[in-house]
Parts: C-alpha cells; structure tokens; sequence
C-alpha cells in the first residue's frame, strides 16, 4: 500500500484517475470535505445497487478496532468488493488503534475501509503507524483560488452545470464556507428543476440571500409536514415574484426523490446508507427527518394534488399562492385554521 499523506485535492485528482486503495484515513479542520471525502470514496468502492448487503457505516464508539478488522477481513456478497466507514475514529483506545495497524500490515483487497475523525490532528504513536500506512487525506479550508473549481464540481454532483458567471457571484454572495455554498446549491438545483444549467440570474432570483424564503425552505416545511410555516413561505414567494411553474415543477422534484428514497426505508435498508450521497451533515439531518415524517400513503394524494395545481396554474384557473394553500389544507386540513390565520397575518 502506498504510504502517503496527501491534501484534498490531491485525493480528488487520485481518486478519479487511480484505483481505490484498500484503506482511507481522512483527517483534518474542514469537517465538509471529510464528508465529501467518504462519500466520494463510496461511492466509487460500492454501486447503489449494492450497498444493501456491501456497505456498512459504523461509529467507533459501538464498535473495536478487533471488531472492524474482522469485519473488513469478510469477503463481499455477490459482489468482488464491499465498504466500510467508521466515522469519529478519535474515539479508539489504544487496543482498538493497534488492531487497526496490525490490519494494515496486509488489509483485504476486497475491501475499502474509510476512517473519519473529527479531530483536526490524531496524536499518538499508534495513530501515527496508522496514518503512514493508511491513505491519509488531509482536509482544511480550501484557498481562496479553489473554492471556485469546487463550486463547479460540486454543482456536477447536484446533476447541474453552473456558469462561471454563476459561480462567481454565488461565492461573493453566501461566501466561502463550503457548507453554505452547497446549502445554495441544494436550493438552486431545486430552484431550476430539470433544468440543467444554473445562471447568474438564477443565483440572483434564487440564492441572494441566506436568509431569503426559497423554494428549498418551503420544500423543508412541506417535508416536515409543517403547512403552516409552508402556506407563509408559499405567500412569501408569491411577494417575491416566484415563478409559478417553476415553483410547482421544483416541489415534485423534491417529492420525486423523496419518495424515491423512502422506497428503500420501506425495503428495511438503514438511513445512513440510504442517504449517503448526501454530504453536508446538516442536509442529511434535515433530510433524514423528512423521510421520518412522510409516509407511503401520503404520496399518492401529493402528486395528485400537484398535478391539478399545476393544470390549474396553467390555464389561468386561479392565483397560484391562494391554489398552493388550498392544495395544502388538503394534505392537513386539521392545521387549516392555523393555515389560513397565517397567511392573513
């Protein structure tokens, strides 16, 4: 195994045009690159199709370093290759750190193991034998010069090309914390639906403003099953200007994949694999609570009743937001009152 530490970058460039070493080790202050990092790993090491049997995610504090040893020395099922993360590895004993550098001494090849700390630096001299053997990825802040490249990669992730145009003002507007700039990529993705590019006029229509009301703020709230707080972002965009169709086209694209995802919750498969593409912790999170929230019945009457406001909107059939409302108090009509009282306010 190559002995080396290398910097973010590096390890993207590596990991695009090498193959996938046997055992990760990702460390370092940017706690969104290390996220990044494993997923992108991931994602590489074991299809989606796969993951159900082949991909385990695990955190040091339930588990020994003997035990991911054993684990990662078990051969993948139907399949030439399995992964296995284990996340806040800081937490390891010493015991459980030499039983990791003993693995490393000859590490399964059908295996990716990936480590994550959330401690910028691991200082003993056990995890110092595991950090030259390892694949250590260091990840800090990127410079200044970077950030603009990341933008364009990571709006690729989002299955969306960003104009350079477009990327120069997201990153003057939400700044350089990577974590904002993909909480706005998230936003902008929704915001332009199946439209593959995002301009300049999108960021300035959809992502001025951290604090704006959004599309993605009101997708939250229905998520959560919270119509009140979404009637007034929905009147809110009305204010705005939101475009109609847009809103209504952004909004079935996030149930789409809602429901999508809830599909394997239903199947049995665990959440942290389910959403493992999903890098920003606080987006996981938040997405994670939504699919606690929605039930399969729910799905049938939200599109249903997304379809006929989108008719609706377009023939002219009535305003959008009044539409919007009324569709809403359909989904939960014991929070009409509330609904309703909330707009007027």
């Amino acid at each position: 195994m190559a002995k080396k530490r290398i910097y973010y970058s590096e390890f993207r460039r590596s990991l695009e045009s090498e193959a996938l070493k046997p055992v990760y080790l990702f460390s370092g202050a940017e706690t969104f690159l290390k996220e990044e990092g494993v997923a992108a790993v991931m994602d590489k090491a074991v299809p989606a199709a796969e993951r159900s049997l082949n991909l385990e995610i695990l955190y040091a504090g339930d588990v020994t370093g003997q035990d991911v040893r054993e684990r990662a020395l078990t051969l993948p099922f139907f399949t030439s290759h399995r992964g296995i993360v284990v996340r806040q590895v800081e937490k390891w004993k010493a015991g459980d750190v030499k039983a990791l550098a003993e693995y490393l001494q000859n590490p399964s090849q059908d295996t990716t193991l990936v480590l994550s700390s959330q401690d910028e630096r691991l200082k003993s001299e056990g995890w110092n034998a595991v950090a030259a053997l390892a694949y250590h990825v260091e990840c800090y802040p990127l410079f200044d010069n970077q950030v603009p490249d990341w933008v364009e990669r990571r709006g690729r992730e989002h299955g969306k090309r960003i104009s350079h145009g477009a990327v120069q003002l997201l990153i003057e507007l939400a700044g350089q914390s990577l974590a904002d700039l993909d909480n706005e990529l998230g936003k902008l993705a929704s915001y332009v639906g199946p439209r593959e590019t995002i301009t300049d006029e999108d960021v300035r229509a959809a992502a001025g403003h951290l604090r704006e009301e959004t599309i993605f703020d009101l997708n939250l709230a229905l998520g959560r099953k919270n119509y009140r707080e979404a009637v007034r972002l929905a009147a809110a965009l009305m204010e705005e200007g939101a475009n109609a169709p847009q809103t209504l086209a952004a909004v079935a694209w996030h149930f789409r994949s809602l429901y999508a995802e809830r599909l394997k919750v239903e199947a049995g498969e665990p959440m942290d694999r389910v959403l493992v593409g999903v890098r920003n912790p606080q987006a996981r999170q938040e997405r994670a609570e939504q699919l606690r929230q929605m039930n399969m019945s729910d799905f049938p009457d939200m599109v249903k009743n997304l379809r006929e406001l989108d008719e609706n909107v377009k023939t002219g059939q009535g305003h959008w937001d009044l539409l919007l409302l009324l569709k809403m108090l359909q989904w939960q009509r014991r929070d009409a009152s509330q609904a309703v009282r909330a707009v007027s306010r």
